[in-house]
């Protein structure tokens, strides 16, 4: 049987259609945008989660040039729907995408700016011959790249003043990955003249255009309403904790199932729900539809999704921030939840005065999901409460959590070199344990001098630095933190890929000074607590022939390890 090929990139809808790739039904989101009505939606979520082919997808709906475009939707579900088809192929589209405009400076990315604006007048050259005299000088310095700023600022509400007068019908404007030039303007030092040119740009193209139909815009942020937004009339709002549209960016439970059982992968589910679903778009939940793709077609657990971005804001905020961060960065680590505040309009002006901005960024982005919310009174009086809503965040799936473990390991080669890292992790999983001991020391020694870890404080951050440490293994290990062995959880289990490897349990405990505990006893105390959970039943049952239990007591960047080797065999 000859089996659909997968459409990776391809977000053209036209072209998934035509040359008969397997596509993923979500056109129901042309019904439900067309049924709340409303004059300019605003949808945030996580790059790579369909946003352009959706965008594509609707354009090819409603585009007047598109006299055929109903044949498209003839096997999916908008192709059901008799009550939309009155609708398709009669309007005026106008379709870009900013996901390219990432420049280091605002000079490149201005003339990009103009660019796209330029190419499409170029596309709709026709419109030319209705104008009046000044509209036409004007419509030229567009197409001729010789518009000043300010002009390129008015050009997509001419646009469709234009193509209004000539077709004597509304316009359909559609906007990919709006905030890509935001971020890049914030990351390069450019923010104010970036913000200045999207906030005029889209305040005069989609405030009161009474040319327009409806516009869509996609992104990952929601961009503070003060900084771009202050200017359009109450813009319906999509985000990944409202949830509106949520089923439709992203892949459900349902049609995994289907496009498993296609490719005859039924069996995978279960590797395939812990590393790519997880992610809660209001009330869906929904797996990453790039990672997913990617991993039908080679058929291997492996990070897509995260290694599609240097993902250069997060990791620079995280480290700016660390300070704040590491506790809850730790907990994350260890698979548990945080709470904070959400604020979800991303001011980027204070993005670094505080950690619930920062998670913010990071749940719009996708490195963590909502698992629950709480409401806290803060203050009562006279006037009544005064409340806060609270969220309770936590990472989604294995892809990400590997993607938290790099970062560390990232820090980890920066303080400590990579060589010695390389060292360490020879003599841990098949050297000298003495030896192991002796380099663990010294290198935990450099690593929380570098980061300042508190004497008293850092067991969450201690456990997240050997997680960092021992990401590296993940090609030949399987990495399981507090995962159910025996009676309890360890904190750390390896299990070996070839099961004639050495298999690894570490815990770890923090001295407690007021019951005169020091190094050695907590060392001895982890190492026992492994033996009297009897953590090693599950290398055991897995059929590991040779198992190291180890210790850890630490204080601060003081630490003693002591451990036991056996085998099997």
């Amino acid at each position: 049987m000859n089996r659909k090929r997968l459409p990776i990139g391809i977000d053209d809808f036209k072209e998934i259609i035509e040359d008969n790739y397997y596509f993923v039904d979500n056109s129901s989101l042309i019904k439900e945008l067309n049924h709340n009505g409303a004059k300019v939606t605003l949808i945030t979520r996580p790059r790579r989660f369909g946003k352009t082919l959706n965008l594509s997808m609707i354009k090819y709906f409603y585009d007047h040039h598109e006299k055929e475009g109903l044949r498209l939707f003839a096997n999916l579900e908008m192709g059901k729907e008799d009550e939309m088809t009155k609708e398709a192929g009669q309007y005026p589209v106008v379709f870009f995408t900013l996901k390219g405009i990432k420049d280091s400076n605002w000079q490149i990315t201005e003339r990009k700016l103009a660019t796209t604006m330029q190419e499409i007048y170029i596309a709709n050259l026709e419109i030319k011959e209705i104008l009046s005299e000044p509209e036409k000088r004007y419509f030229d310095r567009i197409l001729n790249g010789e518009a000043m700023v300010d002009e390129v600022q008015y050009s997509l509400k001419n646009l469709t003043s234009y193509l209004e007068k000539y077709y004597g019908k509304k316009v359909i404007v559609l906007i990919d990955e709006y905030d890509t030039p935001i971020i890049s303007g914030y990351v390069n030092s450019f923010f104010e003249p970036i913000i200045e040119f999207m906030r005029n740009f889209l305040t005069e193209g989609l405030k009161g255009n009474l040319s327009l139909k409806f516009a869509v815009l996609t992104g990952i942020t929601r961009v503070s309403k003060e900084n771009i937004f202050s200017g359009l009339n109450n813009p319906d709002i999509s985000t990944v904790i409202n949830g509106l549209y949520g089923e439709s960016f992203g892949f459900t439970e349902a049609k995994v199932m289907t496009m498993l059982a296609y490719y005859q992968m039924s069996e995978k589910i279960a590797e395939v729900r812990s590393w790519y679903n997880g992610y809660q778009f209001g009330a869906a939940q929904v797996y990453n539809p790039w990672s997913l793709i990617n991993y039908v077609r080679s058929g291997q657990l492996r990070p897509y999704w995260v290694n599609t971005s240097s993902d250069d804001l997060i990791k620079n905020l995280l480290r700016a921030n660390l300070t704040s961060l590491k506790e809850n960065y730790a907990a994350l680590i260890r698979g548990e939840t945080i709470v904070t505040e959400i604020n979800e309009n991303i001011n980027y002006n204070i993005l670094k005065t505080g950690a619930d901005n920062l998670w913010a960024l990071f749940l719009q982005s996708g490195y963590l999901k909502v698992v629950g919310s709480k409401r806290e009174v803060l203050r009562r009086g006279v006037m009544g409460e005064l409340v806060v809503d609270k969220y309770l965040l936590q990472i989604p799936n294995s892809e990400v959590w590997s993607l938290y473990l790099n970062i560390i390991r990232h820090w980890l080669t920066e303080s400590v070199g990579n060589e010695m890292v390389i060292e360490l992790l020879r003599e841990l999983t098949e050297g000298s344990l003495k030896i192991f001991s002796k380099l663990f020391r010294r290198m935990a020694e450099g690593y929380f001098s570098y980061y300042d870890v508190d004497r008293n404080k850092g067991e969450e951050f201690y456990h997240a630095f050997i997680l960092g440490l021992v990401v590296n293994l993940m090609g030949r290990y399987r990495v399981d933190s507090n995962r159910e062995s025996g009676y309890g959880r360890s904190d750390l289990l390896l299990v070996p890929h070839d099961l004639s490897k050495r298999g690894i349990i570490i815990e770890i405990k923090r001295i407690d000074e007021e019951e005169e505990e020091n190094l050695e006893t907590a060392a001895a105390e982890a190492l026992q607590q492994i033996a009297d959970r009897q953590y090693r039943l599950e290398l055991e049952k897995a059929g590991v022939t040779e198992i190291v239990e180890i210790g850890i007591g630490f204080q601060g960047k003081d630490c003693l390890l002591k451990w036991l080797e056996s085998s099997n065999i």
